[in-house]
């Protein structure tokens, strides 16, 4: 594969719920605490979720081009081809960004992760234009896979944020008003010394 934009942004889609995940796993790695493994947890319901309720419907009829049916299937666990009839990168997608979004929501932290409602947006479309471009799945099939990854991520993170256990959640609950404080006005009482003169 050559290097260039086009490859590179390819290689970038393609591994971005992977990058995603991995994200949020070494962050909570490396600050010591359980985020990353609370994450994982309803990450894993949410992909199972979706592999049983999309293995219930027909696999979508893939080209029978040998190598779109490779570009579709070039992460796979095993060596039987996809696991699931949904795309569960959609499920990751919607999974994280409700996850987050409810955090985010709840503790009144929109203006700090603007960025946040930016980047999985064009992730979830850029996927869905992928898919539908290599005739990997059906648009019904992408919009089931994000809904259920969405409505699992709520759930999971309202279940999180109930146990009232701020050190759980990625958004701790930290407010505009506990991020940036006006300064008050004080009194302050200045004394003079004299220096006494070097002998």
């Amino acid at each position: 594969m050559k290097l260039n934009i086009a490859n590179i942004l390819y290689l970038f889609f393609r591994l971005a719920p992977f990058i995603i995940v991995c994200y949020f796993t070494v962050q909570s790695i490396f600050n010591q605490d359980l985020k990353g493994l609370i994450y994982l947890i309803g990450l894993l319901v949410a992909c199972t979720s979706s592999m049983m309720i999309g293995n219930t419907f027909t696999p979508h009829p893939q080209s029978s081009d040998i190598a779109a049916n490779a570009k579709c299937n070039l992460l796979t666990l095993g060596e039987n081809g996809a696991i699931s009839n949904f795309p569960l990168s959609q499920t990751v997608l919607g999974y994280t960004l409700a996850y987050l979004s409810y955090f985010i929501g709840i503790y009144k932290l929109e203006t700090q992760n603007i960025a946040t409602f930016i980047f999985f947006p064009i992730l979830v479309i850029a996927d869905m234009i992928w898919n539908t471009i290599n005739n990997c799945s059906s648009g019904e099939y992408m919009l089931a896979s994000l809904i259920i990854g969405g409505i699992i991520g709520a759930f999971w993170a309202m279940i999180i944020d109930s146990t009232q256990m701020s050190n759980l959640t990625y958004f701790s609950g930290i407010s505009n008003n506990e991020v940036c404080s006006v300064p008050s006005k004080g009194l302050y009482k200045c004394k003079s010394v004299k220096k006494k003169p070097n002998v």
